[in-house]
């Protein structure tokens, strides 16, 4: 540089050495590396990592590690960086350090520990100059703070965080399904309709009211924030962020953001304005109401202005509406690919909602798969993978190393999302990271889908609250596939592949037993006569045998005819048969738990723990007799008040019935005007309706597409979550004065051995509070419908036979008299009662199929070989009515138990897994019955009949009649 060689005048202050004879500039060559160097050594001097700084990648001159960072995929990048470097890194953008945050404990201990020490966001030029550093995201903190204050507060004024906000989300559903119905099933880019969904939440909070889809500004609007995110997550917003001066020069996707950001503010001035325009102090609609009220309050806090308004609507838009609207659309697009999540869903969705009303958040505690497959879709969608940024507000140590104030913290949140030390299978789609062993619902601490600290997401509660409605009102309605690309070959080819596929399994196994033709697909179902189904069972078996197979759906059916097959198949073999079958009408719906339709070790234990129960309260002793008399006080009172007047039976009796079970399950009674009871048992007689139709066979045999299809078969899901919803009331009600020292009832021994099963650390058998609710559900079904069914059928005979029931009541007057009320001791001496109770329960045949076995290993029945997992019917009516064993099995005949001497005769038993309730409801029946025939005389009206024909459901129950009771 001081060559005098190269300089004239070398160490003389000579601006004519860069100019030629003409005047104009030469640049000397000697100069370039001479900058070239300067700069360089400037730049090194000035850039290098200060002492204690977190490692990195080695940084360029000048434009540090930009070029370093694979920009089109920036988090995955900084993720593998973390690899190399540490949880705690920096790096170099530009001549501006930042240090990168990795993994779970680095962020809790930056964000949550520290986190007033990170309560600042940096000055990003491309964001500063497009907002103007106001609104709520990129403020600094005396700006940040009021705003965040103000925002939170009427926020939650207009229902954030609260219940009168669900409705407004339902509501904006109903028009979003309406757009996704329009499309009938054809494949549409969901992305604005979406967008426009989620948007109208903030604009009901924001402006107070929506807008509709085909709005044209209101959607260039959504455009517009769709395209400014996406460029301000660009290089080219690096580049500007880093280099501002230098970009501010140069051409490219950057120079739009200002003008995008400047379009979208214009459109809120709009809004504003038009509220200005018919603004009322008093009356405050939405956050534009309540903004200008703080901007006319006149406070010395000067940052309530309306460039801050817009600027910080602006934020709430953006936070609002791409954040939610972006992981619907990720949800979509899971569902779509994994069909066997979106089911499961759907099935839960069904059994603890139904298709009756949308979901409710309250409904999420019931929801935990759901709630899980949400939050996986937020972990794998990893919507803001790299948070916001954060600016040191002092020097601290972090990571074991030294960060000084100024510095911008990135928090890299798909480092803890995909962390496999915090998850199984990270990578995979897998709803069972948010759920525990019993299937509970589990929130990890390391799920972290916006941020975490002081300056976390200022909607999330809303975000929240948006998702979970929004998406389990989506798997409710539809189900969501990928557009295939020829659908009508596609389809075709399906059905032929089906088709031949069906023929090949429709043959019936080597050694297995007969019966009719079998079609594909439906198999022998369309040969059935679901009304009647029963009856025909018996019919069938006159052509094919006693133990012959139908094939439902694609499941094989073994029916067992006669008491000889009866006896071999559930005595003899009973050990055998003693499994249930998996029934997706109820698996759907409930947990396969409780005493009826669970199988092993798990039914075992929960049986023998329920008869002891049982035993110990009563069942099968005489100290439960004088609760069953009290019981039938109770009753008679009831029916003596109709005067001998027409009157349905039906609830008084059910009521009655079940109040027995209630003291033993529950420990008291219910009154026969409860409502809320009333309504219950009306519940049960629907659904038992509803499992004994087609529908319901329909259901278990085609579970995929009855769950999609309407019908009666979804009410069901309504009614048992209504009942499980009572056991759930009873056993909290237990629970806050229960006694381990003095048990009341089932209930209450059931809590004691919950506790002692996690004590002895043997909770494998099923001890647990979601097993109480079932085994609760099950007696209390059970103890109700077949004995209040059955007493039901007796009072309709005893009209149709007034003979008979003059020979019983004649019977008691001889045993019994008036005096005392009937016991079970007295049943010795009542051969006639005890033999029309027993034709009563004959030809009502209330149970006519039983509940179906499942064999549990494979054996031989009837001369055929059954594979084990087959399900086996056994149809008592075939027993019940058959000839060889009844003198007339289709008149109704109390000398069927009866010898010649006049002695009752009880006919030869054939059950393995017999009722639980069944000493219960023999007590029950015979109390009741003698109870009613020594009180009342029955009777129809004059000139009508009673009629013996059944409602046909799982329980062969009367037709609905009124009758006269005459007291004696």
């Amino acid at each position: 540089m001081f060559d005098e060689n190269e300089w004239e005048t070398p160490f003389t202050f000579n601006p004519g050495h860069f100019l030629t004879e003409e005047g104009t500039f030469a640049k000397k060559p000697s100069f370039i590396p001479f900058s070239a160097v300067f700069i360089l050594t400037t730049d090194y001097i000035k850039n290098r990592r200060p002492a204690s700084f977190p490692p990195g990648p080695w940084a360029l001159p000048v434009v540090g590690n930009i070029f370093t960072v694979d920009h089109s995929r920036t988090h995955e990048s900084l993720t593998e960086l973390g690899r190399s470097y540490g949880d705690v890194f920096s790096l170099r953008m530009g001549s501006e350090w930042m240090v990168v945050l990795n993994r779970y404990e680095v962020l809790k201990e930056a964000l949550v520990t520290q986190g007033d020490s990170l309560a600042e966001r940096p000055d990003l030029p491309l964001s500063v100059e497009s907002c103007n550093g106001l609104g709520l995201v990129f403020s600094e903190n005396h700006i940040w703070r009021p705003q965040r204050r103000f925002a939170l507060s009427t926020l939650r004024h207009f229902g954030l965080g609260k219940r009168s906000l669900e409705p407004v989300i339902r509501d904006e559903f109903t028009h979003c399904a309406k757009e996704f119905s329009d499309n009938k099933g054809k494949p549409f880019d969901p992305h604005l309709i979406i967008n426009n969904t989620v948007s109208n939440i903030i604009c009901f909070l924001v402006f107070g009211h929506r807008f509709e889809y085909s709005d044209e500004t209101f959607m260039r609007m959504l455009k517009l924030i769709g395209k400014g995110l996406e460029i301000e997550g660009s290089i080219w917003a690096q580049l500007y962020n880093s280099f501002p001066l230098l970009m501010r020069r140069l051409p490219g996707p950057h120079q739009t953001v200002k003008r995008i950001w400047g379009e979208v503010g214009d459109f809120i001035r709009v809004e504003l304005e038009e509220h200005k325009q018919n603004w009322d102090p008093s009356d405050q609609r939405d956050y534009i109401d309540c903004y200008l009220n703080e901007m006319n309050k006149g406070q010395s806090d000067d940052s309530f202005d309306e460039e801050n308004l817009v600027m910080s609507i602006l934020d709430l838009f953006v936070a609002g509406s791409e954040t939610t609207s972006s992981t619907l659309l990720w949800a979509f697009l899971y569902m779509a690919n994994n069909p066997e999540i979106q089911e499961k869903v759907q099935a839960e969705l069904d059994r603890v909602i139904g298709q009756s009303r949308l979901p409710y958040m309250e409904d999420f505690a019931n929801l935990p798969y759901t709630y899980a497959v949400v939050h996986e879709v937020q972990r794998m969608g990893n919507i803001a993978p790299l948070s916001l940024p954060h600016l040191t507000t002092r020097d601290l140590q972090l990571g074991g190393y030294t960060i000084p104030k100024g510095i911008t913290i990135i928090p890299n949140l798909t480092s803890v999302m995909f962390d496999e030390n915090e998850w199984e299978t990270p990578f995979t789609f897998n709803p069972g990271h948010f759920l525990n062993e019993e299937g509970k619902f589990v929130k990890k601490a390391a799920f972290l889908p916006f941020s975490a600290g002081k300056r976390a997401c200022l909607g999330e509660s809303l975000a929240k609250m948006e998702l979970f409605l929004f998406f389990t009102s989506f798997m409710q309605r539809f189900t969501f596939s990928m557009p295939a690309g020829d659908v009508r070959s596609l389809l075709i080819f399906t059905l032929v592949f089906l088709v031949i596929a069906e023929c090949l399994r429709t043959r019936r196994p080597s050694g297995f037993p007969p019966g009719p033709r079998v079609l594909p697909l439906v198999g022998t179902m369309l040969s059935l006569d679901f009304k009647n189904l029963h009856r025909q069972m018996t019919q069938l078996a006159e052509k094919y045998g006693n133990v012959y197979s139908l094939k439902m759906g694609s499941s094989w059916v073994v029916v067992l005819n006669g008491l000889d097959a009866l006896q071999e198949g559930l005595l003899t073999k009973g050990d055998i048969l003693a499994g249930r079958p998996l029934i997706p009408l109820h698996t759907d719906v409930l947990p396969d738990l409780g005493i009826i339709f669970t199988n092993g070790y798990l039914w075992k234990q929960q049986r023998r723990f329920a008869l002891f129960t049982l035993k110990y309260f009563g069942v099968g002793k005489r100290s439960l007799e004088s609760t069953i008399q009290d019981e039938f006080n109770h009753l008679s009172r009831e029916i003596a008040g109709h005067e001998g007047k027409p009157f349905n039976p039906h609830l008084a009796i059910n009521n009655a019935v079940s109040n027995i079970i209630c003291s033993l399950v529950f420990g008291h009674r219910f009154e026969y005007g409860d409502e809320k009871f009333l309504t219950l048992i009306k519940l049960i007689d629907t659904g038992t309706q509803i499992e004994g139709s087609i529908w319901a066979q329909l259901y278990n045999e085609f579970p995929m597409l009855m769950r999609r299809l309407p019908g009666p078969h979804h009410t069901l899901q309504k009614i048992y979550g209504e009942m499980v919803k009572f056991m759930k009331i009873e056993i909290n009600q237990h629970k806050k004065d229960w006694d381990p020292a003095e048990p009341r009832d089932f209930i209450d021994c059931y809590l004691t051995e919950i506790q002692k099963s996690k004590e002895d650390d043997k909770e494998d058998a099923g001890f647990h509070e979601n097993n109480l609710v079932m085994c609760s559900f099950d007696l209390f079904g059970a103890g109700t419908e077949t004995t209040s069914t059955t007493l039901r059928w007796a009072l309709l005979y005893m009209t149709k036979y007034p003979e008979i029931q003059e020979k019983v009541q004649a019977e008691i007057d001889q045993v019994i008299g008036q005096s005392r009320q009937p016991c079970m001791e007295d049943r010795k001496d009542m051969p006639y009662t005890e033999a029309v109770i027993h034709e009563v329960q004959r030809m009502a045949n209330i149970v006519p199929l039983g509940l179906p076995h499942s064999a549990i290993r494979d054996l031989q029945l009837g001369g055929y070989s059954l594979p084990k997992g087959v399900t086996v019917i056994p149809n008592l009516t075939s027993v019940l009515f058959e000839k060889s064993k009844w003198e007339t099995p289709f008149t109704f005949n109390p000398g069927h138990f009866l010898n010649e001497e006049g002695r009752f005769v009880k006919k030869a038993a054939f059950r393995k897994r017999v009722c639980l309730g069944e000493n219960l409801a023999r007590m029950e029946l015979f109390v009741f019955f003698t109870s009613f025939m020594q009180q009342f005389t029955f009777s129809m009206l004059p000139g009508v009949q009673p009629v013996l024909k059944p409602r046909i459901s799982i329980i062969l129950s009367p037709q609905h009649y009124e009758i006269c009771a005459t007291q004696r």
